[in-house]
């Protein structure tokens, strides 16, 4: 279980919500979503980042600021990521391209670090719990 964080939504509430970190099959970038609740109520809250054309750099994402209003917000406040300067054009929307701390996310995420790292060639195939008992 992740640590928990508060995302202000565009409702005027607060949510607590929990990283989820994989990587998009189709080009193996990554993929960050939101979730809430525990337990057998684990839900997803929302996509962080969307799977546009081509390649990101590695620890590299768009994010989903079409559908997630407060989104760079909430990304650069908890230490997330930062925004690169570029952008890619999708449709109507223009995504900014964020660099993401690579620290946070395994310490927000371990187990989903873990996944990605492995499935762009660069993760340790001990998981973060069996590596420290190791020791």
């Amino acid at each position: 279980m992740g640590k928990k964080l508060e995302f202000n939504t565009s409702w005027g509430k607060t949510k607590k919500v929990e990283l989820e970190i994989n990587y998009y099959m189709n080009n193996h970038c990554i993929y960050i979503g939101l979730t809430t609740g525990k337990g057998a109520n684990l839900e997803s809250f929302a996509d962080v980042t969307v799977n546009l054309d081509g390649k990101a750099p590695d620890y590299c994402g768009y994010l989903n600021t079409n559908n997630l209003s407060g989104l760079e917000e909430f990304v650069v406040k908890n230490g997330i990521g930062e925004f690169t300067g570029l952008t890619k054009q999708s449709g109507f929307c223009e995504y900014p391209l964020y660099l993401f701390n690579v620290d946070k996310l395994r310490e927000l995420c371990p187990n989903g670090m873990l996944v990605y790292e492995q499935g762009i060639g660069k993760g340790n195939r001990e998981k973060p719990e069996e590596k420290s008992k190791s020791r």
